[in-house]
């Protein structure tokens, strides 16, 4: 199913290259955090911009991982781990652009897997699920020499329930 769904999203960026003629993409790492994870993350991105108005962007995110030794809650011997990572495709329409700056609003699809053990006895139990929502912010994005840039986004991820996800990011451009 994940690769399914960025298959998809990289399928759908690819589809605009013959839209703009000075088109520029962009790599770059992700570091940010999760709310409702609780937890920080690192990822990676690719956007393109389809023309300086429209720009898509992909990225994966990896958290943190989180162990907790239940032994303080009267469990002895019982450790529990969680495991979550996400993938975005969002949609900027960068409404304020000059030569160094961008303003945009961003919308999008996510997809956002959770996977908790409990190790207890010698034995493990696991248990993963993954949901797909929508993607809604705010990000800016500013470019320093020809093929460098940094952003910042604080978008609102809806997955039944939702979680408010700050991001930086530095990328390279070509």
């Amino acid at each position: 199913m994940k690769k399914l769904f960025f298959v998809l999203a990289m399928s759908c960026m690819a589809s605009f290259t013959g839209i703009a003629q000075e088109a520029k993409w962009g790599v770059g790492v992700n570091v940010g955090y999760g709310t409702d994870v609780s937890k920080a993350f690192l990822g990676a991105k690719a956007h393109y911009d389809i023309t300086e108005a429209f720009t898509v962007a992909a990225s994966f995110n990896h958290y943190f991982k989180e162990t907790v030794d239940l032994e303080s809650y009267g469990a002895v011997g019982v450790e529990e781990s969680l495991k979550c990572w996400d993938i975005n495709a969002d949609f900027h329409w960068n409404v304020y652009r000059n030569d160094l700056l961008k303003f945009y609003p961003l919308v999008g699809l996510t997809y956002l897997h959770a996977k908790a053990s409990v190790d207890a006895a010698g034995a493990t139990i696991n248990n993963s699920e993954g949901k797909f929502g929508a993607n809604v912010g705010v990000g800016a994005q500013f470019d320093f020499g020809s093929n460098w840039g940094a952003s910042v986004e604080a978008k609102y991820q809806i997955i039944d329930g939702a979680q408010f996800v700050p991001m930086a990011s530095l990328m390279y451009r070509f």
